[in-house]
This record gives C-alpha cells, sequence and structure tokens, in this order.
C-alpha cells in the first residue's frame, strides 16, 4: 500500500466515521454473527456503537437488561472503551471480562498511531454455570435499577466457548478490524485525489471562461463597427500608443461628426466632447499616464469648458485637451500584445476557411512566428490550434443546421479538405459527431 503523508488529514479531527466504509462492515459483522452466533458491534474511540448488524439486535437479552439502566449503559461503553484502547496499545486482541462479569473481546480500528474505536465481540462465558457464578452476576450490577429475575433467566443464554473458541474468534475480529483501517486509507486517499481533480477541474474551468472572455474582449476591439465608434476606438489606440499626429486627424473626424449629430446644439455638444475627453483619459491612463495628473486636469478642463460658448473655442479646446494627453502618455508593452494579438485573432476569423499556419498569421500582423505562439499561451491560455479548431468548429455547427449542405461540403467549407479527420475533429470538440449533431438539432 502507498505511504501516506499525514499532514494531508487533520489528524486531530478524525473520526472513525471518516475511515470505515459502514455498509462493507455491516455486511462483514452480519457473516460473522451468523457463522458463530455470537454478537459483534463496531463502537467509537467512547464506546458508543456505530455500526450494529441487522442479525443482531444491539445485545443479548443479558447485556439488553443491563442497558437498560443508564449507569448500566454508560458502564458498558466505558468497558468497550477501554478494552478497545488496551487492544491498540498491545496491537492483537484484547480479552476481558465486562463490568457485568461477562466475557467479551475486542479489536482496535486505528489510522496510523490513532486510535479510532473497535469491534467488540461477545459476551460469552468460558465455565460452567453455577451458584457461585451467578451470585457474581448480581453481585457486580447490584446497584444497577434492573429486573433482577429477568437478569438471572437471561444469564442462562448466555454463549459458552472454550478459551480456544474464543482465542479463534478474537483473532478473527482482529483480521476484520486490520481490513477496515486499510480499507478506510485507501478511501482516504480516494477522496484526497478526488478533491485534488475536482479542484484542478474547477481550476481549468476558470481558466477556460477567462479564456474565451479575453477572446471575446480581443476580438469586439480588432472588429470593425459602424462610425463613429470605429473612429473613437482608433482614437483611443493612437493616444494608448502615443501617436499624437494620427490622433489629431481622427478627433477632426470625430468632431465633425459630433456637431452634425447635436445639429448645432451647444449644451449636447459640450455633454458628448465631455464624455469623449473622459475615454481619452482612460486610454491616456492605459498608455502610460499618471492617474493622479490626469484627474487634476479633467477638473480643470471641465471648469474651462462650461464657460465656452462657441463650437470654435469647443474645437479648440478640446485638441489642446488632446495635446496635453499626449504629452503624458508613453508607448507600454502591454497595448502592443493587446493590439498585435487582436491582429491575429481578426486574421483568423477572417481566413479560418484556407489551410492558415501560424507562420501565415503572424506574417500578416508584422511579429514572430514564436512571439504570436508566446501571445497565444500567456495571454489566452490556449495554443494556435486549439483557437483555429475553436473558431472553425463554432463555423460548422452553425452550417449543420442547414441540411443542404453535406458534411462533405461542411468540411470543405470551414478549412478541412478531409471529411473524416474532421468529424474525428468535430466529435472531439463537441462531444458527438457531426451526424449526430445535425440530428439533435
Amino acid at each position: 500500500m502507498a505511504e501516506y503523508d499525514s499532514k494531508i488529514y487533520d489528524m486531530e479531527n478524525i473520526s472513525i466515521e471518516d475511515v470505515i466504509d459502514v455498509k462493507e462492515l455491516k455486511g462483514i459483522l452480519n457473516c460473522f454473527v451468523l457463522a458463530t452466533g455470537l454478537g459483534a458491534i463496531c463502537a467509537n474511540a467512547k464506546g458508543e456503537p456505530i455500526v450494529v448488524p441487522d442479525e443482531y439486535e444491539g445485545q443479548c437479552p443479558f447485556c439488553k437488561i443491563v442497558r437498560s439502566d443508564p449507569e448500566g449503559l454508560k458502564r458498558c461503553n466505558q468497558s468497550m472503551s477501554y478494552a478497545g484502547k488496551q487492544a491498540a496499545q498491545l496491537g492483537e486482541p484484547y480479552i476481558f471480562r465486562c463490568h457485568a462479569g461477562l466475557i467479551e473481546f475486542a479489536a482496535p480500528i486505528m489510522f496510523k498511531d490513532i486510535y479510532l474505536g473497535s469491534i467488540s465481540c461477545g459476551p460469552v462465558i468460558m465455565w460452567e454455570w453455577d451458584e457461585i457464578a451467578l451470585q457474581e452476576f448480581l453481585n457486580l450490577t447490584r446497584d444497577l435499577n434492573i429486573n433482577r429475575e429477568a437478569l438471572v433467566v437471561a444469564s442462562r443464554q448466555v454463549k459458552m466457548l472454550s478459551s480456544r473458541s474464543v482465542q479463534a474468534a478474537a483473532r478473527l475480529i482482529f483480521i476484520v478490524a486490520n481490513h477496515i483501517a486499510k480499507t478506510g486509507m485507501l478511501t482516504l486517499q480516494y477522496r484526497k485525489e478526488l478533491n485534488e481533480q475536482q479542484a484542478k477541474l474547477a481550476e481549468a474551468i476558470f481558466e477556460r471562461k477567462r479564456a474565451e472572455e479575453t477572446i471575446k474582449a480581443l476580438e469586439a476591439k480588432a472588429q470593425e463597427p459602424m462610425y463613429p465608434i470605429d473612429k473613437e476606438q482608433e482614437l483611443l489606440s493612437k493616444v494608448r500608443l502615443g501617436n499624437r499626429t494620427g490622433a489629431k486627424e481622427i478627433l477632426n473626424d470625430l468632431l465633425g461628426d459630433i456637431f452634425f449629430r447635436t445639429a448645432g446644439n451647444m449644451d449636447l455638444m459640450k455633454a458628448r466632447i465631455l464624455e469623449l475627453v473622459v475615454v481619452i483619459s482612460r486610454a491616456a491612463v492605459e498608455g502610460g499616464a499618471s492617474l493622479e495628473k490626469l484627474l487634476g486636469l479633467n477638473y480643470n478642463f471641465i471648469s474651462e469648458l462650461s464657460q465656452m460658448n462657441s463650437i470654435d473655442e469647443v474645437c479648440h479646446w478640446v485638441v489642446k485637451v488632446l495635446d496635453t494627453f499626449m504629452d503624458t502618455v508613453y508607448e507600454t508593452k502591454k497595448v502592443r500584445n493587446a493590439k498585435s494579438l487582436g491582429e491575429a485573432l481578426k486574421y483568423i476569423r477572417e481566413n479560418y476557411n484556407k489551410d492558415i499556419t501560424l507562420e501565415d498569421v503572424a506574417r500578416n500582423v508584422y511579429i514572430s512566428p514564436y512571439y504570436l505562439s508566446h501571445l497565444f499561451k500567456e495571454e489566452l491560455n490556449i495554443t494556435f490550434l486549439e483557437y483555429l479548431t475553436m473558431v472553425r468548429m463554432e463555423e460548422a455547427k452553425k452550417l449543420l443546421k442547414d441540411t443542404s449542405l453535406s458534411i462533405v461540403a461542411i468540411a470543405s467549407q470551414v478549412g478541412y479538405e478531409d471529411a473524416s479527420y474532421f468529424s474525428k475533429v468535430f466529435k472531439k470538440y463537441v462531444g458527438i459527431s457531426p451526424g449526430q449533431y445535425r440530428k439533435n438539432f
């Protein structure tokens, strides 16, 4: 059996219920009771019964009477607890006389060096009944509030065994206890491995979702939306990169659009330009500008804008604001990464149906294949091929809804010359074959 690191478990709080398989142990004890006619139960470290076999109602008639009194029950549990601990110290079955004078034997259930409980067997007697023995039982239980006559009758039903039979039965339950303890350690190890596997799975799912969100964000950034949003995004990109000339050219276009859309309404124009200034300042921070400095500038700029009454003043003012922001910006690696990766994703989306390679994409976005591969792994946590496959499979799912297209035609349209290979990749990605997917939808 493999070695286990004790640090894995909370050794102070582990209980017998964590170790034993109740169903398995109950079945074993049932067989033992049927085969021997003896009682057998599993108790925890306090001597409290945990597993009682169906074939054994809990105690023999004698024990039932003794345990009917709370003090008798307490003494019985103490006897089993004491016997189990003695067996643990000895490392072998412990044969003893219980508080009422009957013979019982116990085998410990251990987890490493911790005593968790025991399997207790009995009661029996190892001698012929006589008046002396009977008087001893009555004396030992004289302070209990029980039916004395019933106890005498029940004592005659206790099974009598030879010393050799007791030794054999004790050895048998010791073997059972060892088996349960070893099985329990394997169960705990299995639980640990299962928990670790579930944690890794949850982490993988989280990373996959985060990658998908990053992909969507980059694709949205790389796409060309309708004017003026595309112009605004282009302006922000120029600001982040510190491209002053390019930013001013785009700003002029945006100002013309704002003027046209606000129909010369000064208040609306001021509101729209103020929104634009806030967005530009955020882009400047992303490009490396000081947030504290820009917050102060924004406050001053807003005060200035509120005092203006002509369109010419406002247009001249916003160009001055842009110049001020650009003075605080420097080009950062993070933005270059996002821009390059966004362009790469856009290229793949537009050319997924062709036989494209990592080298093709890298060449079209003007970076090295090695660096592009690094960006996929570092930023998206997937490979270039995994992303290309994902794009192709998502498009294939859309095409499969058109029943007029054959599987061969769909494979070709998403970049696969071999239809059988396409079907194999689709099943691995989606979980079912293209034909089954089409039937389901």
